[in-house]
């Protein structure tokens, strides 16, 4: 990315769109790295507006290296384009000399991960806050980060950032009036208890009618796990008697494709199927079935949330297990979209069930014909319940984790 700035030649701003949770093995904040790699170079003049998704982890470097950001106002993200449009309108005001925008946020320590549902969340009241403020003409940007816990960072915790025109007590002022009321309902935004894999698969075959969409939230590739989740998997297969009507799934596993692969559309083929990548989690599972499809596994995201996207599985193959179709993939995709499955000839409005791999986005392109939607409580890396892990990292007391963690601005 920096070669190709270099080759640029005068720059007169930097719009960026960036997610924020981005870490490596030798680093922890890419963004803030790449961030303070362009400052470097390129030096403090240059005026720099990043569009970021409101789950990434804000960090010092980020504020210290630019001069305004955006993020996501709903969840399941559909405001994209908005966004985007926001912190290119700074942006360009900016260069004009028209604004000068200033940056104040404060940082919570707390990671939850539950309800975070915009609008009909509790997160909402927030967010509708956020965007009266924004309705001010010296209010620049008001954003709200409950941010990817999965990062196992220094600074992880939820943030609030405002953005003003040369006022940075209005701007402290509002980071820290939003962030008092969200440490206040700290506790709303825990997860609630949900159904486990078998209690899921019995609750949906007794549902009439279909979709009945189960949210493998644990195993969301979208959030980072390696989808190749058995959990639910293992139910269905017990159940399969009492299944009427196709149940659909995925599973990222390269092995098992190649197997399939080889042995050819129409073929009938015994295998191990997940549970290879996420070992800590899950298990291999024997499976016989017919292969009726072999794909490049390429699909465009019919929206609304990431519209217009091109997922990449990788080669594809679609393993019918009498009326379990599960679709085995190489790479991990946005796990989202109907679109992935309708790739493969699968139409998820004809199914009876349905696992999606996504925590919240999935509710987008679901909800307008789902029967039902169940989250459910598998096994999983991106599993909502914080303290199932061994974090290495943090700054201590952090809520949930501690209960009795403090507050004060």
């Amino acid at each position: 990315f920096l070669e190709e700035l270099r080759r640029v030649g005068k720059i007169d701003g930097i719009l960026l769109s960036l997610h924020g949770a981005m870490s490596a093995e030798d680093e922890y904040d890419v963004e803030g790295a790449l961030l303070e790699d362009i400052r470097k170079e390129w030096g403090w003049e240059i005026p720099i507006s990043v569009a970021f998704d409101h789950h990434g982890n804000i960090t010092n470097r980020i504020i210290k290296c630019v001069n305004a950001l955006t993020a996501y106002h709903t969840e399941p993200h559909v405001d994209l384009l908005e966004t985007g449009y926001k912190a290119a309108k700074i942006l360009f005001a900016t260069i004009r000399g028209e604004v000068k925008p200033v940056i104040r946020w404060r940082k919570l320590p707390m990671i939850a991960m539950g309800d975070l549902r915009v609008p009909e969340g509790p997160l909402g009241e927030f967010f509708k806050k956020a965007e009266e403020y924004e309705e001010r003409d010296d209010v620049l940007s008001v954003s709200i980060f409950p941010e990817n816990p999965y990062v196992d960072s220094p600074e992880l915790g939820w943030s609030v950032v405002a953005v003003t025109d040369d006022d940075p007590e209005l701007a402290q002022r509002i980071a820290d009036e939003l962030a008092r009321g969200i440490w206040e309902k700290r506790h709303e935004f825990l997860p609630r208890k949900e159904p486990s894999p078998a209690e899921a698969v019995d609750l949906a075959l007794k549902i009439e009618g279909g979709p009945v969409v189960l949210s493998d939230w644990s195993d969301a590739t979208n959030s980072g796990a390696p989808g190749d989740s058995t959990a639910i998997l293992i139910e269905l297969l017990k159940r399969r008697d009492k299944l009427r009507g196709k149940a659909l799934l995925t599973i990222v596993d390269p092995e098992a494709v190649e197997e399939c692969v080889k042995a050819g559309v129409g073929k009938t083929v015994t295998l191990e199927v997940g549970g290879k990548i996420g070992t800590i989690w899950n298990r291999p599972v024997k499976v016989t079935g017919v292969v009726r499809r072999i794909a490049d596994g390429k699909f465009v995201v019919e929206g609304p949330s990431m519209k217009g996207f091109v997922g990449d599985m990788g080669r594809t193959a679609v393993l019918e297990v009498g009326s379990i179709n599960i679709v085995l993939c190489e790479k991990r995709a946005p796990g989202h979209d109907p679109a992935l499955y309708r790739s493969v000839g699968l139409e998820p409005r004809e199914a009876k069930i349905v696992v999606v791999k996504s925590p919240m986005s999935f509710r987008a392109a679901y909800e307008p014909f789902a029967k039902r939607i169940i989250i459910v409580h598998g096994p999983g890396a991106a599993s909502p319940h914080l303290e199932t892990f061994e974090y290495k990292n943090l700054r201590r007391p952090l809520f949930p984790l501690d209960p009795d963690a403090d507050f004060k601005i």
